[in-house]
């Protein structure tokens, strides 16, 4: 019983990473550009500082700094919402905020595990 107990408990763990508490999907580096690049109406949202944003980024990509509340409160009331909304930052924990609060305010939105840290580790294509 008590191994069952952790294995439910693991598995539940494990789901997690799948998707945010408030149902915001997360993809792998791979789905996240499949996806992107097969959406019509892709916008794909980096969320770090603007020195990290040019740093490097996604091609494409669309800077809104989530540390900056309020750039990131009147750049939000900019967007369409007709368009999906495919969201990374470093690591992905600012993304999975930003993610959850735009889809709380009727957006579509994903999520890019491991943000642009794992899409670098994995050669990934940058811009600078």
């Amino acid at each position: 019983m008590k191994n069952l107990f952790f294995s439910l408990m693991a598995a539940l763990g494990l789901c997690s990473g799948c998707t945010a508490q408030d149902g915001v999907e997360v993809l792998t580096p791979q789905e996240f550009i499949a996806a992107a690049e097969a959406d019509s109406a892709a916008v794909i949202l980096d969320v770090r500082q603007p020195d990290e944003f040019t740093a490097g980024h996604l091609a494409k990509a669309v800077n809104l700094d989530w540390l900056n509340p309020s750039a990131f409160s009147e750049g939000m009331a900019k967007l369409d919402k007709d368009h999906t909304y495919y969201i990374y930052c470093r690591s992905g924990r600012r993304s999975n905020a930003a993610a959850s609060k735009m889809k709380r305010e009727g957006f579509r939105v994903f999520d890019m595990k491991g943000g642009y840290l794992q899409w670098t580790s994995e050669g990934r294509p940058v811009v600078r």
